[in-house]
């Protein structure tokens, strides 16, 4: 089979090696879609702090189910799938508190272990979630970002009627701008300085959009929203100047859910987090609960995945798919790749 394996930073190669052969407990998918993500992005440039090189990214993805190990139902030949792609230890204390999002021996399908840019990729029958008939193999792709959004938004528990603002309008930012919304949030805000990814948040439900280029965004939410202002924000990008933004425009005793993945250590005011009594969560990936919930609200409609996909190329692009992404950042927010047509 073709896969692309990262084996060094920028040096994305093409490899032909046997397909893989399901384990005990294990599937092969044949892939039809992929996406990069940006945590492939930053691996890519060797800037992600927890994924080595060489690996095979591609933790977003859907397929068909070819082969079933030897004690796994035959039924699941042929069906139309999805994967989350955490492979836990399932016996410490955050595994068996139901909390295998943070395992402690963590690995992940396209971080740790090979991944879904190939033509077959292996995963836990456990972790596999069916496609519904009418969902495209693009969507079944979008399930796990959108997790990590619904994850992220039941970190603070019910929003219901709250006002929360985004950091951030690429791909994980715009699923949590929609999770929120369809989790109840009364009215939602989006910083981005991109002008395409501003009006595509728009078309997708942003009550407001922020060019951080032209206004500081903690005095605009002041401006335009009072001493009330923000009950909750979400950074989604991962850079020192947005959290900064985060703890200026809360109000107190409000919380700063970090989604986003920062590539090195950055500086933030604690003592206004002290002051003003302001929560500071990170989050991690999801449960099986907030995958199933996520599959569920793309089935229903009530997130919209396809607009999110601007790119589109084969797998056999996979090499030139990063350049493009570079080169077209400006109006890259999801590239798919494709494979097994």
């Amino acid at each position: 089979m073709r896969r692309y394996n990262l084996i060094e930073p920028q040096q994305l190669v093409k490899e032909e090696v046997a397909s893989p052969e399901p384990g005990p407990g294990e599937v092969v998918i044949a892939v039809k879609s992929v996406g990069i993500c940006g945590s492939d992005i930053h691996a890519y440039y060797g800037q992600h702090p927890y994924v080595p090189c060489p690996i095979v990214l591609g933790h977003e993805f859907s397929g068909q189910v070819t082969q079933v190990g030897a004690d796994i139902s035959k039924a699941w030949v042929g069906q139309r799938v999805t994967a989350l792609p955490s492979l836990i230890c399932g016996q410490c204390h955050n595994c068996r508190a139901g909390r295998f999002n943070i395992c402690q021996n963590l690995k992940v399908i396209g971080c740790q272990t090979d991944g879904a840019m190939a033509e077959f990729v292996k995963a836990p029958a456990d972790r596999l979630f069916h496609l519904p008939d009418d969902m495209s193999w693009e969507e079944g792709a979008l399930v796990e970002p959108l997790a990590v959004a619904v994850h992220a938004v039941h970190m603070v528990g019910n929003i219901v009627g709250q006002r929360i603002v985004v950091y951030g309008g690429g791909t994980i930012g715009l699923c949590v701008l929609q999770a929120a919304k369809a989790l109840g949030a009364k009215e939602a805000i989006l910083s981005e300085p991109d002008a395409f990814r501003r009006n595509l948040a728009h078309e997708l439900g942003a009550d407001y959009v922020i060019d951080p280029n032209a206004v500081k965004p903690a005095e605009w939410l002041k401006n335009t929203f009072g001493p009330e202002g923000i009950d909750l924000a979400f950074e989604c990008v991962g850079i020192e100047s947005t959290i900064g933004q985060a703890i200026l425009s809360n109000r107190k005793g409000t919380a700063i859910v970090v989604v986003g993945v920062f590539s090195r250590p950055v500086t933030v005011d604690l003592g206004l987090v002290q002051d003003r009594e302001l929560q500071i969560l990170g989050t991690l990936m999801y449960t099986k609960t907030d995958f199933s919930e996520a599959l569920q609200l793309l089935s229903e409609g009530k997130v919209q995945g396809l607009p999110m996909i601007t790119h589109r190329l084969e797998l056999d692009d996979a090499v030139r798919a990063f350049d493009v992404i570079q080169d077209e950042r400006d109006k890259c927010v999801k590239l798919m790749l494709t494979a097994n047509r």
